[in-house]
């Protein structure tokens, strides 16, 4: 993807550039691997990124957002470069918040508000941190909706893209009714950006699940 990051500043012919910054305030150093990290003058070459105007006058300006940062809710201010390089003292010009998941934006009509269930289901869980007593429903192969109320249930997961792989607890627990409960989603399974997870048994449909894991404060990528 490219061209996340959009301002209109009301005037065109201009060079404009943008920083990133996390929840804590830090902004995100692009230098080596990149990493986010307290503000300090002498790097901002660093933080800044340039952006484009579309066409040959149309005043709207783009820039690409750094796709080695990983998934979260960040804030970008965009700034008017009066000389030659991009410096802290350039008028901020625009400015705002932008959902990311890794690798495009996150449209907030596939985030849930109180209330709601998302498109991302289930919601939002923790990179690294263990779901107990996961619980999903298995219905016949045949008709799509009666409950499988006995059988071998398997479970596999893809982490970031990867092949898929047994889940680390295959404990599985039949509530009824066409529900069962894993035992846990370790930590293990989601130690992961993105998610997927299959439950299969002998005469039920498959069902999926994909997860968008979040970072919890401090974490690292």
């Amino acid at each position: 993807m490219a061209g996340e990051v959009i301002a209109t500043p009301g005037d065109t012919g201009l060079t404009l550039h943008f920083e990133v910054y996390n929840v804590n305030g830090q902004p995100w150093n692009a230098s080596g691997g990149g990493a986010f990290e307290a503000y300090q003058t002498s790097h901002y070459a660093s933080y800044s990124f340039s952006m484009a105007e579309q066409g040959t006058a149309s005043m709207v300006y783009l820039g690409n957002f750094p796709t080695a940062i990983g998934p979260g809710l960040y804030n970008v201010v965009a700034r008017r470069q009066a000389g030659g390089s991009p410096l802290e003292t350039d008028q901020v010009v625009a400015q705002g918040e932008l959902h990311w998941n890794g690798s495009t934006v996150i449209p907030l009509s596939s985030l849930a508000t109180s209330g709601q269930v998302s498109q991302l289901i289930p919601l939002r869980p923790t990179r690294g941190v263990a779901i107990p007593n996961f619980l999903f429903k298995m219905v016949s192969a045949t008709d799509g909706k009666s409950p499988v109320t006995s059988g071998v249930i398997s479970g596999m997961i893809s982490r970031d893209g990867a092949a898929f792989g047994p889940l680390q607890s295959g404990a599985f627990t039949e509530v009824g009714k066409g529900w069962y409960s894993l035992m846990a989603l370790t930590s293990a399974d989601l130690l992961c950006s993105m998610a997927a997870v299959v439950f299969t048994a002998n005469g039920a449909d498959q069902r999926d699940f994909g997860f968008l894991l979040q970072r919890a404060s401090g974490q690292a990528v």
